[in-house]
């Protein structure tokens, strides 16, 4: 192997293999359909719900006539062909799915079923209704309001007749009836004012509502002649032969689109694509082979005694911890010249300062221990930047020690240039 080479040829060839495929597994997964199913109901009126109020009886009765039948998790609107009918079976009249509910009422020709029930699921059975509760009269009202404006909502006990009836057929719904009042729709199957199924033409679309969803849910599909009730309704509403569409994203039903690649080259998506192409090429840039001979490494760390100490000293210095070094180290030396003269136990930080002061007066000490440990306090306080006056104060307190110790120099030419230029503050006052 080459000495410019970061990989044998063995360990490359394996790290290609893995990059393939890693992608091509990305690229199948992608191009499946996910379920996305953790946020559905799963007895409720769904079109894959096969509890006492889903729908899944209908769509396999309508399979089974013939019918094409989509359950469409996304884009439903696209779904629809020449001549389709969506179905928006009971969707939830809460705001935070109202925004999709209107959207979808856009299409062409629309079937909005209203909801009456509330499912709880069985503790003992998946998949199976442990009871259904009635909703209140507001729930069905605000999704036909998002439909009709100025529609009401209104329940029966029952419905003798139907004095209006286009379909021909005769529905059976379960006791309480809800029916529904508005002017603005056309009684399609109707008592009086109060309405079945009503229709609303506006805007080159076609709107049918059904405000009982009992004569298309599992528990009331097989009663009396709802079933051919329900495809009198959809054969009405559906012609050319097209599909119907059952809107599941309402019930929580939502996955990506089969083929995610086409998402790679739309707005917005294709400013994320762009800016993976440019990376790729900044790489592809940056691996290419190179002119010339390889770059200096960087030296390295100093060995010995004194690149320890350098080391550690540019390490202290890049912390920033200069000050609080110098500070121990005055106190440190001030114990250690305490101790080596045997100072008293038991005093306290200014009595030890004051003894060694007056230790120093004795011995004529040039510098004042005193002097030096209250200027080191008023440097460390006041956490200014420059700190080229804690130098001078670290070579003082080392002086100090060795003139108390072992007496001042005979010359005074031979003192330190600090003991010259400091305050009279800090010399001996004597």
């Amino acid at each position: 192997m080459s000495e410019s080479s970061l990989f044998s040829g063995r360990m490359l060839v394996g790290w290609v293999a893995a990059a393939v495929v890693t992608f091509a597994a990305s690229i199948y997964f992608m191009s499946r359909e996910d379920s996305g199913d953790s946020g559905s109901d799963a007895v409720g009126p769904s079109s894959f719900s096969r509890s006492a109020i889903g729908h899944a009886g209908l769509a396999e009765t309508l399979k089974r006539m013939g019918i094409s039948v989509v359950k469409s998790k996304f884009n439903s609107r696209e779904k629809l062909g020449e001549g389709s009918l969506l179905v928006i079976a009971e969707p939830s009249g809460a705001l935070s799915s109202q925004d999709s509910v209107a959207a979808l009422l856009d299409a062409k020709i629309v079937l909005l079923v209203l909801p009456k029930w509330r499912g709880i699921p069985s503790d003992q059975h998946t998949g199976w209704l442990g009871y259904a509760e009635l909703l209140p009269e507001r729930a069905p009202d605000q999704v036909l309001n998002l439909a009709v404006a100025q529609a009401e909502v209104t329940r029966r006990p029952t419905v003798d007749a139907w004095e209006t009836n286009s379909l021909g057929v005769t529905p059976t719904p379960v006791s309480p009836v809800q029916l529904m009042r508005s002017s603005r729709l056309r009684p399609v199957v109707a008592d009086g004012e109060d309405i079945l199924v009503g229709e609303l033409v506006e805007r080159g679309r076609r709107l049918w509502v059904l405000s009982d969803p009992d004569v298309i849910e599992n528990h009331g599909i097989v009663q009396g002649d709802n079933a051919a009730f329900v495809l009198a309704l959809i054969d009405a509403l559906r012609w050319r032969k097209g599909s119907v569409v059952f809107d599941e994203t309402v019930h929580g039903y939502v996955a990506r689109p089969a083929s995610p690649m086409r998402l790679l080259f739309e707005f917005p998506f294709v400013v994320t694509t762009a800016l993976g192409l440019i990376a790729l090429a900044l790489l592809l840039w940056a691996t290419m082979g190179r002119f010339g001979p390889p770059e200096t490494a960087p030296p390295a760390l100093r060995s010995g005694k004194r690149g320890l100490i350098e080391n550690a000293a540019k390490l202290l210095g890049f912390a920033g911890h200069q000050r609080r070094m110098v500070r121990r180290y005055v106190q440190a030396t001030i114990r250690d010249a305490a101790r080596q003269l045997h100072a008293p136990r038991g005093l306290s930080d200014a009595a030890l300062l004051d003894w060694l002061r007056r230790v120093g007066q004795a011995r004529n000490a040039d510098i004042d221990c005193l002097a030096v440990y209250r200027e080191t306090d008023t440097i460390v306080e006041s956490r200014r930047g420059d700190i080229a006056p804690l130098i001078p104060i670290a070579r003082d307190i080392h002086k100090w020690k060795r003139e108390i110790l072992d007496g001042p120099s005979g010359s005074s030419r031979h003192r330190g240039g600090r003991a010259e230029r400091s305050t009279q503050g800090r010399r001996r006052t004597g």
